[in-house]
């Protein structure tokens, strides 16, 4: 029987950001830009502005619609393949509403960790797929992503 599991997804989860959430960084971001300053690490306070209007961008950026698909060639991001040869492992997160992701670890050295949102999709399915081309190995979230989740970022 042939392997064919496709979906598209947003390339991230966008949170609606309010005059809140934006007043509360720059309150934040002047208070460090200014401690920077009467520290006079004047090159700190210059990678404060430049965080801030990057994360500010980011954050009105709409996500993308990102087409994904399992075969038995490996998993295609949009025209990427990841053919199972490059894949060590995957795991997925999945604790709805907030967190349905597959985690693919690669042998690549710039990013050895593939995140794919499942949107709707069958994690059990996809696990099953998964498991027949390369082996399932539990994946902790990062401190990174927990702290933007909470960040609602």
């Amino acid at each position: 029987m042939p392997i064919n599991i496709e979906w598209q997804a947003p390339e991230f989860e966008k949170y609606e950001k309010g005059k809140v959430w934006f007043v509360t960084a720059a309150i934040i971001a002047l208070a460090i830009f200014t401690a920077a300053l009467i520290m006079e690490n004047f090159i700190f306070a210059f990678l404060i502005i430049l965080a801030v209007f990057i994360i500010f961008i980011y954050a009105l950026k709409e996500p993308r619609i990102v087409n994904f698909k399992i075969d038995s060639h490996g998993i295609t991001i949009d025209k990427k393949l990841y053919t199972y040869q490059e894949i060590i492992s995957f795991w997925i997160f999945y604790d709805p509403p907030h967190l349905k992701e597959l985690t693919i670890k690669s042998k690549k050295f710039i990013a050895p960790l593939i995140k794919i949102p499942l949107a709707d999709q069958d994690p059990v399915e996809i696990r099953q797929t998964l498991l027949k081309f390369i082996k399932e190995e539990k994946e902790e979230e990062s401190l990174a992503d927990i702290f933007a989740r909470y960040l609602r970022f």
